[in-house]
């Protein structure tokens, strides 16, 4: 489901009653005070010291075997007990992640503790921030409500984004999340004007987007909202520029992936162009999986193409668009490869074919990267349906690169730095000293190498970033925008490098005496002193899963031992078919009664096992189609909570429920 306040006819006979009731909210707010100092509170866990709970929220310690577990979220509520966040996105990340989970009951308190403890700590924006991450919390669990109190509960909501409004009043987060609620309350709420208004706000202020994507729910419920008063046309439009004209998620999704048959995975969900450093650098997005980067040189006189793109058509588009907006660049003359991804060189063909002298400098062990990518996948929504094997089978650099040197092209000097990268063996870091800028590629890609494939180096990312913060660049860019926000400049590198060395170390340490990945992943490992660090809490927390799996891999053999002994990885074949024979033949389930055990894992959280057996069960029952929609919202709710930052498992999810993602189109 998604955030519905499912209010049904009768509470309004209820409501005049309950309207006595409705408990006033302050709004007064004290003036803000710098974080104090927080006492660390750290325990042993397993064979590691990590951070805990401050001492005010030891109750949000662990998940016990009654709440299900995720990362995220036994993540944020450690280290957002330390002080409040001046950054909204893990705010909003961690209401998210308890949205997704149908965890709103601990997340409503969580955020009433952090309200009340850090009432004096707290900015007006900040606090604005806080109050409508908790007002959509509450809002998608009104239902939860007894009927008698929801009317109350749902004023009261009305409150606290009243709060919040009065608190920053130009705070796009606050207009987002009134938007949304208001769109959604029953009629006799009278809130639809206000929905239309606080939605429309946000589409007239385009440049306050928080990131790409964040206004997808906008055009969606502006659809609804028009659609419900009967003006087909505007409704219509708006659902276009949504992206849902296929299918209706059963989640909100606000981040900025998309993927579809035709043209794969995008990280971006619109064209977009961020210039770096004015008249200098520029950055192309939403054209392809990966960023297209263009520098112009030192003297004006060429245009030097970091990467080339997705494929073919992707890079085209993104070039053109990119001359559309800025006409008077200079002729393309140079290609500088990262690294041989399928990403990154898919686009070479339409590149080299922009003039007859452009040469492409890459690494001399390339080939090894090419042929592991050479492989036939059962998921097509990454690289799109018609992706072509010879885009990158026939890539070769003009120019080999085996060992530190120089170039001057158009009066910049260029150094060329080779190294093992996170990711692959065939990294090649490119230095612009004159504009303090380094372009890493995919160095340190989160999933340190495709999932599937058996790459990724992790003792090597820690050399590379060491490389890179030698340089002490002002600018450092990455093959893909979303490890650019994580990894954007020095500070951040060089706190996230720390974190990073302890991780591995620990992860070893756990391996080696019999602890699984699993067992490792819900430990929920985080280094003393990190909560010290807000600005790379979302730089950790992304890769940590992964940084976990892929050391495990490359450590253990085809089984991991687990540390009960009860259940290691790899002993047994067990499928869907089993499971689906579990249910049918051996518990003598019904379709009805499989139905009902689905809802049951979702409502408490349990969604990756929901999406599991829904698939095993839809085999088995193939007449019930609630067990389809089960799967799908299952599926949809794991797609929500990894849409910011784990592209694999979101477009593995979409297909796994045979759908697409589209674009967000601006009309």
């Amino acid at each position: 489901m998604k955030t519905k306040l499912l209010i049904y006819l009768s509470v309004l006979i209820t409501s005049i009653i309950m309207s006595c009731n409705t408990v006033e909210t302050k709004t007064a707010v004290e003036p803000y005070v710098e974080n104090l100092h927080i006492e660390q509170n750290t325990s042993i866990v397993a064979l590691s010291k990590s951070l805990h709970p401050s001492k005010d929220f030891v109750a949000f310690k662990q998940h016990e075997n009654d709440r299900s577990f995720h990362s995220d979220i036994a993540f944020y509520e450690v280290v957002l007990s330390y002080g409040p966040s001046q950054d909204p996105n893990p705010i909003f990340l961690l209401a998210n992640a308890y949205i997704a989970t149908n965890q709103q009951n601990y997340g409503i308190r969580y955020f009433e503790n952090i309200l009340e403890r850090f009432r004096f700590q707290m900015s007006g924006e900040v606090r604005s921030n806080y109050l409508s991450a908790y007002a959509l919390l509450r809002a998608s669990y009104a239902d939860n409500v007894s009927l008698f109190i929801r009317m109350g509960w749902v004023k009261e909501t009305f409150k606290v984004l009243e709060e919040a409004q009065n608190l920053s009043q130009n705070n796009p987060l606050v207009h987002w999340v009134s938007g949304i609620i208001y769109a959604q309350v029953p009629w006799f709420f009278d809130k639809k004007e206000e929905a239309l208004e606080e939605l429309l706000w946000l589409t007239n202020r385009p440049e306050l987007e928080p990131t790409p994507g964040f206004y997808r729910e906008v055009y969606h419920y502006l659809a609804k909202l028009y659609a419900e008063e009967g003006e087909m046309e505007l409704a219509k439009s708006y659902l276009v520029q949504s992206g849902y004209t296929d299918y209706e998620p059963k989640m909100l999704f606000s981040g900025w992936f998309s993927t579809t048959k035709e043209k794969g995975l995008l990280f971006a969900p619109t064209p977009w162009i961020e210039e770096v450093i004015p008249n200098r650098v520029f950055a192309v997005r939403g054209f392809g999986f990966s960023d297209l980067h263009f520098v112009v040189s030192k003297n004006g006189q060429e245009l030097l193409s970091i990467d080339a793109g997705t494929q073919p058509y992707s890079y085209k588009e993104g070039y053109e668009f990119l001359l559309e907006q800025y006409p008077d660049l200079p002729p393309l003359t140079t290609g500088l490869i990262t690294h041989a991804h399928w990403d990154h060189i898919g686009g070479h063909t339409y590149l080299k074919s922009l003039g007859p002298g452009i040469t492409l400098y890459g690494r001399e062990n390339f080939q090894g990267t090419v042929n592991r990518i050479l492989k036939n996948h059962s998921y097509t929504q990454f690289r799109g349906v018609n992706f072509k094997d010879s885009w990158v089978s026939e890539y070769k650099p003009d120019a080999i690169v085996d060992s530190i040197s120089e170039i001057h092209i158009g009066q910049s000097k260029v150094k060329l730095i080779p190294v093992t990268g996170g990711e692959t063996e065939d990294a090649l870091l490119f230095y612009f000293p004159e504009l303090e800028l380094v372009f890493m590629g995919d160095a340190l890609m989160p999933f340190y190498g495709e999932p599937w494939t058996e790459e990724g180096f992790i003792n090597e990312a820690l050399e590379v970033m060491d490389t890179a913060l030698d340089l002490n660049p002002k600018y450092i860019l990455h093959g893909h925008v979303g490890i650019t926000i994580l990894y954007k400049n020095t500070e951040q590198l060089s706190a996230y490098r720390d974190a990073f060395k302890w991780l591995v170390n620990e992860t070893k340490k756990h391996l080696r005496n019999g602890y699984s990945s699993k067992d490792i992943i819900r430990l929920n490992l985080i280094p003393p002193g990190l909560q010290n660090h807000p600005e790379i809490f979302i730089s950790y927390l992304s890769p940590r899963d992964h940084i976990i799996a892929r050391t495990a891999d490359h450590m253990v053999g085809i089984w991991q031992e687990e540390v009960s002994g009860k259940d290691p990885e790899g002993l047994d074949v067990i499928t869907s078919v089993e499971r689906g024979r579990f249910l049918q033949l051996y518990l003598g389930l019904s379709g009805n009664q499989v139905v009902k055990a689905l809802k049951k894992m979702i409502d408490n959280g349990d969604n990756e096992l929901a999406l599991q057996m829904a698939i095993a069960a839809e085999s088995r029952y193939p007449a019930n189609t609630k067990i389809t929609n089960l799967k799908e919202e299952a599926a949809d709710r794991l797609r929500s909570s990894v849409q910011f930052f784990d592209p694999f498992k979101f477009v593995t999810y979409t297909e796994i429920i045979g759908k697409e993602h589209h674009p967000i189109s601006k009309e």
